[in-house]
């Protein structure tokens, strides 16, 4: 974990221009050590209280708001739709400190007493999120993912999380482990050779959330952050029926 904690510091410092971050939140040392948090993965932070939203929404170019677990649940989600509708494509990363997330305008939502490394994880998933919302006009109607070099998945279209049975929220805690068949003589050394090659094609068999195999073609690219970027189309018959798969998850 802290490998990949470096690795996160390490790509934000290379930036350009980097994210913007505006942390609504109440004034007390948790929020004050999770501005720190972003700003040592080179993050620069506006701290505000949940009554300046408007006048950033208005007045600063940020990126993405991050509301904190110490601002009331009510207070959470309020901000988060009146993000939303006043800026559709700004981001909003929902830090909370209990099991509830229940926020249905946040885009990511992460339990902040896991530590620096989930807190960001999380806002790494809605970067990317937002990158792919940009460069990808059609990416909901696609079988689209993104993965991290853990392997975790960072982005998955509507379609993707249709297609395997799950929510974004639940697709976003998986790896690719988790639902390539055969993971563990399939998965690695695929993933390896994409590291290698940095871009890939061939076919695997996904495993639905019920169990049942589905199998696809995948067509893989790095994208700017070095992460993987996955289209899968599903895999047919003449008669429309999907094929059958190998036992070890790849097709012959």
């Amino acid at each position: 974990m802290m490998v990949y904690a470096v690795l996160l510091m390490a790509h934000y410092e290379r930036r350009i221009r980097p994210t913007l971050l505006l942390c609504a939140e109440q004034k007390d040392s948790a929020a004050v050590s999770q501005g720190a948090i972003f700003n040592a993965a080179g993050y620069p932070v506006i701290l505000a209280s949940a009554h300046d939203i408007n006048h950033h929404l208005q007045n600063t170019a940020f990126d993405v708001a991050v509301l904190n677990h110490t601002l009331p649940f009510l207070a959470r989600e309020r901000l988060a739709r009146q993000i939303k509708a006043l800026s559709p494509g700004l981001g909003v990363l929902v830090l909370h400190a209990s099991g509830a997330l229940g926020n249905p305008y946040a885009d990511i939502a992460v339990d902040s007493r896991l530590g620096p490394t989930a807190i960001l994880l999380g806002l790494k998933r809605v970067e990317m999120m937002q990158w792919v919302a940009r460069t990808h006009a059609h990416a909901e109607d696609e079988y689209l993912v993104v993965v991290d070099e853990n392997r975790n998945y960072v982005f998955a279209s509507d379609a993707a999380c249709r297609l395997l049975g799950y929510d974004r929220v639940q697709f976003l805690e998986l790896r690719i482990d988790d639902v390539v068949a055969g993971a563990s003589s399939v998965a690695q050394p695929l993933f390896d050779r994409f590291v290698h090659d940095r871009e890939q094609q061939g076919s695997i068999v996904l495993r639905h959330r019920s169990g049942r195999l589905i199998p696809v073609h995948y067509d893989a690219e790095v994208v700017p952050d070095g992460s993987l970027l996955a289209r899968w189309t599903l895999i047919e018959d003449a008669s429309g029926s999907r094929e059958p798969e190998s036992d070890q998850g790849v097709k012959s």
